[in-house]
């Protein structure tokens, strides 16, 4: 390539500095550069990459109103376009759209199929009755074959028979509703369960108020019998309209309480951190093995409140149902190892019982393969 750029004589350019260069060009050179710009180069300002430049004088603002009006105006000023074959009224042009016949689908005629099922099998369904072929079917998945109860007969024996009658061809009907009998109402009154919780009745091992109202006062002096209490074993408080006051007095108990096994406080009005505050009293002496808490006026637990109860229940090796909706996916997946690893823990516990209790059983001590039945409770 030449190193020679001469549009003037036969000057060596290409030794010139491109400021020197540019000083050279006239105004319409400039101008042939700027209108050969690459329209894709990203070093060029937008306004630069359009060779189009508009000289005519700015007409203002947009006014919508005036150009509707051009608009309409341009278009009831501009001839129609003439046909080149004048319309006629009542003359038809061209071929008349006609709808193709489809055939009418013949409902009993038996369309034949040629399939090779193999000797043995079409011996054995030419002799098989009409409940055999729908439990067949059942099997195989064909579900629109059939209705949903000859579906179920046919995933286990010990689902009810579906109406032999029906078969293939008979109408299908809805299956009636089971009527089971309303739930009795819960007739237990709190003032006797009150001087039993604080009576420390050796009988009172399961106390259930649910759908019971509940007054405040009388939540605030059971929960603090509850604190000298060593007999109860399951609390069920389910929509009692228990408060947040009270339930702060039951997390205060739950500290010192020793003996209680399940807690119920469903369906109340309690704050996520007041049930925080109550999961990390669980993990005081950790005795409390199920705990459920769903379906109270905050839906959301929120992430801090979350994270705070992941962590207790992370620290507590007795709980083994815990009751609650958790939003975030971290939580629940931390919750859901921990609780399978306290469930792992007690089946390790009864394994290792069982050994030591079989263990026992031979004379003079002695133990079966040398094995003390000693189990380490630790991670």
């Amino acid at each position: 390539m030449s190193s020679y750029i001469s549009n003037r004589g036969t000057e060596n350019l290409a030794d010139l500095d491109i400021d020197e260069l540019v000083e050279r060009l006239t105004p319409g050179e400039i101008q042939k550069l700027l209108d050969e710009a690459d329209p894709d180069d990203p070093q060029i300002p937008p306004s630069l990459r359009c060779n189009y430049r508009c000289e005519k004088p700015d007409t203002g603002g947009f006014n919508k109103k005036a150009l509707q009006d051009f608009i309409q105006e341009q278009a009831l000023n501009t001839p129609d376009i003439p046909d080149v074959v004048p319309h006629v009224v009542g003359t038809v042009r061209g071929k008349t759209w006609n709808a193709p016949i489809r055939p009418k689908p013949m409902l009993n005629e038996e369309i034949e199929l040629d399939i090779d099922l193999g000797e043995d099998v079409e011996i054995a369904l030419s002799s098989a009755t009409t409940d055999e072929i729908v439990d067949l079917a059942g099997i195989m998945g064909l579900h629109s074959m059939m209705n949903q109860d000859q579906y179920h007969a046919s995933q286990s024996e010990k689902n009810p028979r579906a109406d032999p009658n029906i078969g293939w061809k008979g109408i299908t009907k809805a299956t009636p509703l089971k009527a089971f009998p309303a739930e009795q109402p819960n007739k237990t009154v709190p003032d006797d369960i009150l001087q039993q919780i604080q009576a420390n009745d050796p009988n009172t091992k399961q106390v259930i108020l649910n759908n019971v109202p509940v007054q405040e006062n009388l939540f605030i002096e059971l929960f603090d019998a509850l604190e000298r209490n060593d007999q109860l074993k399951e609390l069920s408080l389910a929509n009692t309209m228990l408060t947040d006051t009270a339930a702060t007095i039951l997390a205060s108990s739950l500290e010192v309480n020793k003996t209680l096994e399940k807690l119920n406080i469903e369906s109340n009005n309690v704050s996520p951190q007041t049930i925080a505050r109550m999961i990390e009293a669980m993990s005081v002496h950790q005795t409390l093995v199920e705990f459920k808490a769903s379906n109270q006026q905050a839906q959301f637990l929120g992430n801090k409140v979350e994270m705070a109860i992941t962590r207790a229940l992370e620290n507590n090796k007795s709980i083994l149902k815990c009751g609650l909706h958790l939003q975030y996916g971290d939580c629940r997946n931390r919750v859901a190892v921990q609780l399978q690893k306290n469930l792992d823990r007690q089946r390790l516990k009864r394994i290792a019982h069982k050994l030591s209790t079989e263990n026992n059983a031979y004379p003079n001590g002695s133990k079966k393969n040398g094995s003390d039945g000693s189990y380490s409770d630790e991670d």
